[in-house]
């Protein structure tokens, strides 16, 4: 078996609303458009890329795909063409920082999508990040509805992970304050994604990936090494 690094990989997700012409007709949508992120290191804060820092390519979606009839807007208004397309406006226009680990962006229509095929559980928590910039809103303590998700081929009995982690979070971490439940931890989700893969692999029930979502348009994952 080949070797691999573990890594980090983030996405973020942008709705916007439009239509296309196709073959004579009209295709109109609602449209995601999810930017992913990869690295296999985390900046001093425990992010491969802050959130915020993608603001300028909402804002492009919203002034000039939103409501609009695609075609007018892109040479290749399909979804492939319009994640090329919007890869490539991020990659000339975001800092290089964050340019430089943007991996993709991936466009889908229709409603958001439930959850994949996993292993899952939920928890209400709380947390404070450190290290950010003055006035950062996440620098303030503040609440999330968590979903944790682990990919049911990752891990050797997905029956019982579930019950594993919804125990745990339930007695652990529902309700409480992250920081003060992990000490030394900058909980970030990267970070919490990292955390509770390795606390999956020390009870023997996989936890190669594990997924983090503070809300339903963001998440961060983990994937451990394999030697």
């Amino acid at each position: 078996m080949s070797s691999r690094q573990p890594f980090f990989r983030i996405g973020k997700m942008f709705r916007f609303e439009a239509m296309r012409r196709l073959d004579g007709g009209y295709d109109g949508h609602s449209f995601t458009a999810e930017a992913v992120l990869s690295s296999g290191v985390l900046s001093p804060e425990g992010f491969v890329a802050d959130f915020g820092d993608l603001a300028p390519l909402k804002r492009y979606i919203d002034g000039a795909l939103d409501h609009r009839i695609l075609n007018d807007c892109v040479k290749d208004a399909s979804n492939e063409g319009l994640g090329k397309h919007l890869l490539g406006w991020a990659q000339s226009h975001l800092s290089a920082g964050v340019a430089s680990v943007l991996e993709e962006v991936r466009v889908r229509t229709g409603r958001p999508q439930p959850l994949p095929p996993a292993a899952f559980a939920a928890f209400e928590a709380s947390h404070q990040l450190r290290g950010l910039r003055d006035g950062h809103p996440c620098g303030r303590l503040h609440g999330h509805s968590y979903v944790l998700s682990v990919p049911v081929s990752a891990v050797p009995r997905p029956g019982d992970v579930p019950v594993l982690l919804r125990n745990h979070l339930r007695s652990a971490m529902h309700g409480t304050v992250l920081n003060e439940v992990v000490p030394g931890l900058n909980p970030t989700s990267e970070n919490l994604a990292q955390h509770f893969s390795r606390w999956l692999t020390d009870r023997a029930m996989g936890g190669a990936c594990v997924r983090v979502s503070e809300t339903e348009s963001s998440w961060a994952e983990y994937v451990g090494g394999i030697a």
